[in-house]
């Protein structure tokens, strides 16, 4: 047995990265903008350089950061038909590396391990890093600004401290909740100063390193806050989002209640076969490494010590760690990811992250690991015990555990608290599940390093291991067993037992076609140009009983006449006419791109003066977020009389969508709504 180089960590590491690069970039073809905020965020692609002004209203959804990448990506040769999901992309696949150093610096290399392959497979994750959106590139730099951070305390750094301010900077110029590694940093910091670090650091040397980390983020987001004086400062922007927020109260304990279920339900419905595999591998590739690192056969000139061939619990004298505890350790991986399956990855690292916290505290062996590291101690922890190996020096966490642990639980109790108070949009979620990452990573570390460190006292090892194992081992096994056969086998309507493929039981619901808006635009650009060209007519057509067909129908048999009725890009853009959204921006960019001339607009007053129709074909497309918009429906009863429909189009957009229009539950119960429709009126 060889101990692990540090190059098989980083090994294993740039595996996870390239698998979570994989996943995130397969089928992109699949994608499209499609939610509203994709929309607006990407309206640089048609309406900044149409109009010379930015998307209505687009500063107070975020600040300029996405839409500057989005803009930049647009222009680079190859890529800009993928211009809108590259930044989730590459920001999406770097927060790898980023948790993965993150964790290695709080927790040790086991933890490091575990959060890539975490990160590299969550189906969550994975699903936002495909979208034109703030959240995923905002958690990168969230991450990084409060890593950054605890290395600045740690060191003592000034220089490190303003990295992490300038990358808290890039996550506030992301998304206007980019100040939170300053909460995070400051409550965790003050927890562990009070905890542990006044022993070791004065008081004033913490408060200057913080500040010094709040005086960077907001010089890096100054010039942002002085262009919004223009639209009403930054206490404009947080009027706005005040709106979507709690107010505290008792009656808000019941919304808090609410929200919180409803985000977990977002969770159960993203999780997915590749969540639930990454605990099973990240567990097993952590536990390998770790368990190859702790032999003490090499490095240490102690090999075949006498004492050491007696507590070795194998055949082969001088060799720790044992077989069985791999084999222990392999079993706990498989355990974790079948139950995953059966209960949920949510859960599951829920319980890790509990388990982590409550450890941790409890029993210090990460704490003794980093001081053993910092004084590069090989001594047996206990009379009678192995000693270390220069394995478990470097397995060891990089910084001074508790305030990694002080930190996560922070950011934890945190968001914990607050993200329920929030409107409850699923992508919201994030901050809190990185902190439950983290949480989980240490509990994992923690586990194995307890086995380690009893696995070292000759007490743990004094017989040989059966080759049947103890009862405890046959009981864990057998219930291992249950718990696969309970995941393979499913009982169908008729409550009889079948048994799920292979294929439907590692079906992927990460790669849905999200196009189906963009295939609807093209529909609908077609069909105002037939209208302006006055093939398009629709009408009401009278029955024997006196009754009517509804214009749905008729319009969807001349949608059927003329669906090999296509134009092209060039033609749609030669036809003069002018095409109005309400509500709906990503549609707008689909129709955008298909040549025609498109606006948005948010009232409905697009009526000449005089009563005579536009000397223009004008056309008006409204969604489902239009019906949403409060205050539509009051004005359309006002207007409709302008109207006059022209067809219907149906289009099938994703669950992050869906998600956002609809709870969990409401989706569960009504799958007819993941069918929405987009309905054209001609303005007369």
């Amino acid at each position: 047995m060889t101990q692990p180089a540090p190059k098989t960590e980083i090994s294993l590491v740039a595996g996870f990265f390239v698998l979570g690069l994989l996943l995130r970039c397969w089928h992109l073809d699949r994608e499209s903008v499609e939610h509203f905020d994709e929309g607006v965020y990407a309206s640089v692609l048609w309406h900044d350089g149409m109009v010379g002004s930015p998307y209505p209203a687009r500063e107070f959804y975020a600040p300029p950061m996405l839409s500057g990448m989005i803009d930049f990506f647009r222009i680079v040769p190859g890529v800009s038909r993928l211009a809108p999901f590259l930044p989730s992309l590459l920001f999406g696949s770097l927060s790898i590396i980023v948790f993965w150093r993150m964790a290695r610096a709080w927790f040790g290399v086991a933890a490091g391990i575990f959060t890539a392959a975490v990160v590299s497979m969550s189906d969550f994750h994975i699903i936002y890093s495909r979208m034109a959106l703030t959240d995923v590139t905002c958690l990168f730099w969230i991450a990084t600004s409060v890593y950054l951070g605890t290395v600045a305390i740690s060191n003592s750094s000034f220089r490190t401290a303003v990295l992490s301010g300038a990358a808290c900077g890039l996550a506030w110029w992301t998304k206007y909740t980019g100040w939170l590694p300053l909460v995070i940093l400051t409550s965790g910091a003050t927890l562990w100063w009070i905890w542990r670090g006044r022993k070791v650091i004065i008081a004033l040397r913490v408060l200057s390193i913080l500040a010094t980390i709040i005086v960077s983020a907001f010089a890096a987001f100054a010039p942002w806050l002085w262009r919004l004086q223009a639209v009403g400062g930054y206490s404009a922007v947080t009027k706005n989002h005040a709106g979507y927020a709690q107010s505290l109260s008792w009656a808000s304990v019941d919304a808090w209640t609410n929200h919180l279920g409803q985000h977990l339900a977002s969770q159960f419905w993203h999780d997915g076969m590749a969540g639930a595999i990454s605990l099973g591998t990240g567990m097993l590739a952590a536990a390998w490494y770790r368990w190859n690192s702790a032999d003490r056969s090499t490095g240490n000139g102690t090999a075949g010590n006498g004492n050491e061939a007696k507590n070795s619990g194998q055949s082969a004298a001088g060799r720790f760690p044992p077989r069985w505890l791999m084999i222990r350790f392999a079993v706990a991986s498989a355990a974790m990811m079948v139950f995953a399956l059966r209960v949920w990855t949510p859960w599951v690292l829920f319980s890790l992250a509990l388990g982590g916290f409550a450890g941790i505290f409890l029993w210090p062996v990460l704490d003794r690991a980093w001081l053993r590291r910092t004084t590069r101690d090989l001594s047996p922890t206990s009379e009678g015990a192995l000693p270390l190996s220069r394995g478990d020096l470097l397995a060891a966490p990089i910084i001074d555990p508790a305030l990694g642990y002080c930190t996560t639980l922070a950011w934890f109790c945190g968001m914990l608290l607050v993200t329920p108070f929030y409107h409850p949009y699923a992508r919201l979620f994030f901050p809190l599940l990185a902190s439950v990452w983290l949480a989980a990573a240490g509990g994992v570390s923690w586990w194995l390093e307890s086995n380690l460190s009893v696995a070292r006292h000759p007490e743990s090892a004094t017989s040989q291991v059966k080759a049947g194992g103890t009862w405890g081992q046959r009981l864990l096994q057998s219930l291992l067993m249950v718990a696969v056969l309970t995941a393979v086998l499913q009982r169908d309507e008729a409550d009889e037992l079948v048994v799920v493929s292979p294929a439907e039981l590692f079906r992927s619901e990460l790669y849905k076609d999200r196009a189906s808006i963009d295939r609807a635009a093209r529909q609908i650009a077609d069909v105002c140009v037939l209208s302006s060209l006055g093939e398009w007519k629709p009408f009401r057509l009278p029955l024997s009983n006196g009754e009517t067909i509804s214009p749905g129908k008729v319009l969807e048999s001349r949608a059927a006449a003329t669906q090999n009725r296509e134009f092209t890009i060039e033609e749609r853009a030669k036809q003069k006419l002018i095409v109005y959204g309400y509500g709906e921006p990503a549609l707008l960019l689909h129709l955008a791109q298909s040549g025609l001339a498109v606006t948005p607009v948010s009232h409905l007053n697009l009526a000449e003066a005089d009563g005579s129709s536009p000397a223009v074909p004008t056309f008006l497309v409204i969604g489902p977020n239009a019906k949403r918009t409060p205050g539509f429906w009051p004005d359309w009863f006002l207007q409709d009389r302008h109207f006059e429909l022209v067809t219907e189009v149906r289009y099938e957009p994703g669950d992050v969508t869906l998600l956002d229009l609809f709870t969990p539950k409401w989706l569960s119960q009504h799958p007819e709504v993941s069918t929405q429709v987009f309905e054209l009126y001609r303005v007369r």
